[in-house]
């Protein structure tokens, strides 16, 4: 188990290209998704982790039948579902091996949870990658992976710098004071939308990009990432392609 739970630390996660996800609806999609090379499983935990074994005996996936004190050894939750999956990562590609028209950047995101629902958000929206821009957490810590609900495994992520996005399309950089109400932003691909921490907002400096806002009540100094990149991911696909 000393090898499993090595994973957690991301330098291990990036040598390895592997990482253990938890909880049943990860597994299950880990599973779908081709990406699960082992099972850990508590026995009689019930009819679903059972359905989960079946599931991976059938993919030939080795399962293996532990204690619930395995599976808390290897997760980062002190109470996790009774399945744990070791899947293999994608991996980062450079943005210049993608073809894109749509696409979200996370630039200086901090919290592996907000990094993660970006991710699905943008998976769910239809765009075509998410890059993840130095001084970012790693899309494949746990909690990234949990709040990805599997997205991490399935939508491409790229490395890429500022330069490169702004010389391939049309970029708009999320902002609270943004200059551009997001109802009136010209959304015509290829686009990037940029989304930073909600903290200190994006880390680098964009040149030739235009910054974009959601209306605020009075008294409200920002929107949650998520919450702010679902407006805008949505807005963008139905005034380009309706």
């Amino acid at each position: 188990m000393r090898a499993l739970r090595a994973l957690l630390d991301r330098r291990e996660r990036a040598r390895r290209g592997r990482a253990v996800v938890t909880g049943l609806r990860l597994v299950e999609t880990a599973l779908r998704l081709g990406r699960a090379e082992e099972l850990l499983v508590v026995p009689e935990a019930g009819p679903e982790v059972a359905r989960l074994a079946q599931q991976a005996e059938e993919l030939r996936v080795p399962v293996r039948w532990v204690s619930r004190r395995v599976v808390e050894a290897v997760s980062d939750v002190k109470t996790p579902q009774p399945a744990a999956a070791v899947v293999r990562l994608p991996g980062v590609v450079p943005l210049s091996r993608l073809r894109w028209r749509w696409l979200v950047v996370a630039d200086g995101l901090q919290d592996p949870g907000n990094l993660g629902a970006l991710v699905r958000t943008a998976h769910a929206a239809g765009f075509d990658a998410v890059a993840v821009l130095p001084n970012t957490t790693d899309p494949f810590h746990p909690r990234a992976l949990r709040g990805s609900a599997g997205s991490c495994l399935a939508l491409p992520l790229a490395s890429a710098t500022p330069e490169e996005i702004v010389q391939a399309g049309r970029v708009w950089v999320a902002d609270p004071r943004g200059e551009v109400d997001y109802r009136r932003a010209d959304y015509a691909p290829p686009v990037a939308l940029v989304f930073g921490s909600e903290a200190s907002g994006a880390r680098h400096r964009w040149p030739g990009a235009r910054t974009v806002r959601v209306p605020l009540a009075a008294g409200v100094e920002s929107l949650n990432v998520t919450a702010a990149a679902a407006v805008l991911l949505y807005e963008a696909r139905r005034a380009w392609t309706g």
